[in-house]
């Protein structure tokens, strides 16, 4: 082989090498961004189950230290402690109302239509429907609430929690 073939050869070679390299950062980009998105929904649905079975330290758990949770009517909450005291709230509220002798139906949290933009390797948004049902008389499903969350999220320590979210409802 001549000088020349031998070089050509070499770029040849490289250019190969640097195509597998790259197709392989595209690879592991593609596999994150899979990763990252089972995660948040993930994320999403340990907040429903803690709401729904009261669990004050899970629901918590999904949000960060500083996060701002702002609900219909300009109520807000900030911080993990302020947004724990919704389900411990809750909780006491269930307690005084069973010990009356009116048991509060229990609802259901149901959350679909999910949108989640990865803005980069730590942030995204997602945005969704969000249902609350209960259980009435004849088997019956009653809707009590209609209307959407609005997520900032942040991915601290390799886990993915909501930094803010916006509850707004369909029905003003």
């Amino acid at each position: 082989m001549g000088t020349r073939t031998s070089a050509v050869m070499n770029v040849v070679v490289a250019t190969a090498m640097l195509a597998g390299a790259s197709g392989a950062a595209a690879d592991d980009a593609a596999a994150q961004k899979l990763l990252d998105r089972a995660e948040i929904q993930e994320l999403v649905t340990r907040y429903v189950t803690a709401l729904d079975t009261r669990d004050a330290d899970m629901y918590a758990g999904v949000f960060t230290e500083d996060a701002v949770y702002e609900l219909p009517g300009n109520v807000v909450h900030r911080g993990r402690a302020a947004i724990r005291k919704i389900v411990t709230d809750l909780q006491a509220s269930r307690a005084r109302n069973d010990a009356e002798g009116k048991p509060s139906p229990s609802l259901y949290h149901a959350m679909f239509n999910h949108a989640i933009e990865l803005v980069d390797a730590t942030h995204a948004r997602h945005q969704c429907y969000a249902q609350t049902v209960r259980a009435a008389e004849g088997g019956q499903f009653i809707v009590g609430f209609m209307g959407r969350y609005e997520d900032e999220l942040v991915k601290r320590g390799g886990r993915w929690y909501i930094q803010s979210r916006k509850l707004v409802s369909f029905v003003q």
